[in-house]
């Protein structure tokens, strides 16, 4: 009898210790059972077949490639199909990219099982697309590291709860990421399986013919021909999404062009001018020969201008009727290409029937940016009165603040993602805008893992739990670091919201802006003296964040420094917005106190300018620091395009210090007695 229940207790605790150790996979498949006993990584062995397809040899060195980076042995070759302990099945050639019927097919092309045993591993799939996820689900699954590493026994089915699975990266407002950058990002997104990457483009890529415009600041047709086959390998498409009615404004600003325009070197081509549909054509001749994606995204978004124009009586203008004139020229101009065209739809704020009188064969896509249910509807319902197909688009929030708002993304990537599967979405695209420039967009990939998760499970991820396992599975040697900084990252964040973000200069939301301005005005004084504990709370945070960012580094694989670093630098700016204001306060409360109120110096020269530790001389380290920092980061994610416009702010803000700096010592050496003092603020009058 004791024997036997020695026997349930160890059985208990061997099951209980097996089930703690199951490793947490993202996206969740939607069937997953684990079984007993383990599949060591030593001594796995491939039949590797001849003449086999490029994609199935691809997701086969891929896991081969990760294997041994984890156990350090390498997969060895198979005397033959029978003898390997890696086995694959793919049921057909074909089909590495999602096509225009993907959401209406029954969607197999995606699905995969994968079965784990103590013998070996076998992966039966339709295409190289299943095998390639099911590639991605067997690099979460192993644990350890060494000559013990090991896969835990189990059987997964899955596919994707939705079809069309995007992010949408801005390549026209803000830095442009190296080519590299780009590379590492796709390699990032596929570990979530991702299958659309939306190139946003306004007049950043190279077209024959202009060779003027965005000169040194834009993609050559070679460069962006290698990152779709780089993608294509990796089961992305890369779809292109030119604007081709607003958001020109750096075609129009050449003189060259301008004449196409609807108002003075604005925004908008004017549809009525038949140089425009000549100047179109030309351009969409040319991305048809450069993107092979049987979609494209035409953009049709805010178009304002032609609005406000409108407002005066002798334009003559329909603001609608060239809307869908335009839109239905280039749908028609495509037509020759089999495209599947997809445009947005927020004008129908402005025109409620709209939607109705666009071309049958467009595809609406609805974006909103906001954690409102009813801001999502409010695009939603003209599309759903008029029964079209739809793709749903939330954003990371990142575009008005250092780092990404993150309750916020979160809530919104939520919201939109269970309204879109209620209402039967296509698609689902994670938008990454960078309007602003200064953020560094690596401080955003959390956040699109996130919408890539919930795209392909259909759930939203468990927000408190997320930062923990994206950390354990995307940084294993540094995951402790990596979620205590994202979380005090967004924790500081969310402090700063309560100090920043009146004004926006017409961004949707954010604390960027007013992190610039000038800390010694009236308002801002004030508005310090009001939120000094939150102030605080972000420097508190910060710092936190960047402790564990700088050990990180210490410990980080070549691989991951690059993003560390701008993360780290991110928490140093964040650090920075907090501290300028409060070295304001403190500056302007030091002086006041001592010369107005108690009429005395009482070291006050020594706490403001001693040139090795003081109030003002800190402000001009940290600046100078930390512009050499940014510019470092910034180069090892962009291109050189807008980085001086980046780094201009601070030698703005290093000139502020410095003038007060000589401003006040200037004073003492002059030995000035004026009677009564005056203020810092009257005396000084601290501005750029």
């Amino acid at each position: 009898m004791f024997r036997v229940l020695t026997l349930l207790v160890i059985g208990l605790f061997w099951h209980l210790s097996s089930f703690a150790q199951q490793p947490v996979l993202l996206p969740k498949p939607v069937s997953m059972q684990y079984g007993a006993g383990q599949l060591p990584l030593r001594n796995l062995t491939v039949f590797e077949r001849a003449n086999t397809h490029r994609a199935f040899t691809f997701s086969i060195n891929e896991l081969k490639k990760w294997i041994e980076e984890r156990s350090g042995s390498p997969v060895r070759k198979a005397t033959s199909a029978s003898a390997a302990t890696v086995r694959y099945t793919v049921r057909s050639v074909g089909g590495e990219l999602p096509g225009p019927d993907e959401a209406t097919n029954g969607n197999q092309r995606e699905a995969y099982r994968l079965v784990v045993s103590p013998k070996g591993i076998d992966i039966t799939a339709e295409t190289s697309a299943g095998l390639y996820y099911a590639v991605q689900t067997l690099r979460q699954l192993i644990q350890g590291s060494g000559p013990t590493a090991w896969l835990p026994t189990v059987t997964i089915d899955d596919k994707p709860r939705l079809a069309y699975r995007g992010v949408m990266m801005d390549f026209a407002h803000g830095g442009l990421l190296t080519v590299a950058e780009i590379k590492r990002q796709l390699d990032f997104l596929a570990r979530w399986k991702t299958n659309q990457y939306y190139f946003y483009n306004e007049v950043s890529i190279q077209l024959d013919g202009f060779p003027t415009l965005n000169y040194k600041a834009s993609y050559t047709k070679a460069e962006v021909r290698s990152i779709v086959e780089y993608a294509r390998e990796r089961h992305i498409d890369v779809i292109p999404f030119v604007n081709f009615y607003g958001h020109l404004h750096e075609l129009i600003r050449n003189e060259k062009y301008a004449d196409l325009a609807i108002g003075t070197y604005g925004h908008e081509l004017d549809p009525r001018k038949p140089g425009v549909q000549t100047l179109l054509r030309n351009w969409i001749g040319q991305y048809m020969d450069l993107f092979t994606s049987p979609f494209i995204h035409v953009g049709f978004d805010e178009t304002w201008e032609t609005k406000r124009l409108a407002g005066d009586a002798t334009a003559g203008l329909n603001p609608e009727a060239l809307y869908i004139d335009q839109l239905t020229f280039v749908t028609q101009a495509l037509k020759p290409y089999n495209k599947t065209v997809m445009a947005w739809t927020d004008m129908s704020s402005y025109y409620p029937d709209i939607i109705r009188k666009f071309p049958a064969e467009v595809v609406p896509v609805i974006w909103e940016y906001t954690p409102d249910t009813t801001a999502i509807y409010h695009y939603l319902n003209p599309v759903l009165k008029e029964k079209k197909p739809f793709l749903i688009q939330p954003a990371v929030s990142g575009w008005g603040h250092i780092y990404p708002a993150s309750d916020y993304t979160y809530t919104n990537i939520d919201l939109c993602l269970k309204v879109g599967l209620k209402h039967q979405t296509r698609g689902y695209i994670t938008s990454v805008w960078t309007d602003s420039v200064e953020p560094f967009v690596r401080a955003s990939w959390l956040f699109m893992a996130y919408g890539c998760i919930g795209a392909w499970q259909g759930t939203a991820p468990d927000k408190a739990a997320f930062t923990t396992a994206y950390s354990a599975l995307v940084h294993p040697g540094i995951a402790s670091e990596l979620q205590q900084a994202y979380d005090h990252l967004a924790t500081a964040g969310t402090y700063l919201d309560k100090c920043l973000g009146k004004n926006t200069q017409s961004l949707p939301r954010g604390t960027l802006i007013e992190a610039w301005s000038n800390p010694f005005s009236a308002y801002y004084l004030k508005n310090t003296s009001e939120h000094k504990a939150d102030f605080e709370a972000v420097r508190k945070h910060t710092e936190a964040a960047a402790e564990q960012l700088i050990t990180a580094l210490q410990k980080a694989p070549p691989s991951e420094r690059g993003l560390v670093n701008s993360l780290l630098v991110t928490a140093r700016l964040v650090n920075y917005t907090a501290m300028r204001f409060l070295w304001a306060k403190a500056i302007t409360d030091r002086w006041n106190e001592a010369m107005v109120v108690r009429k005395t110096e009482d070291f006050v020269f020594y706490d403001l300018t001693y040139p090795c530790h003081s109030l003002l001389v800190d402000a001009q380290d940290e600046t100078g620091e930390l512009k050499t920092a940014y510019a470092e980061a910034w180069l090892d994610e962009c291109m050189p395009y807008r980085l001086n416009t980046m780094l201009g702010r601070f030698d703005l803000d290093f000139g502020l210090w410095r003038k007060l700096h000589l401003k006040v010592l200037d004073y003492k050496i002059q030995n000035r007695k004026t009677e009564p003092v005056p203020t810092f603020e009257a005396l000084f009058t601290p501005d750029f």
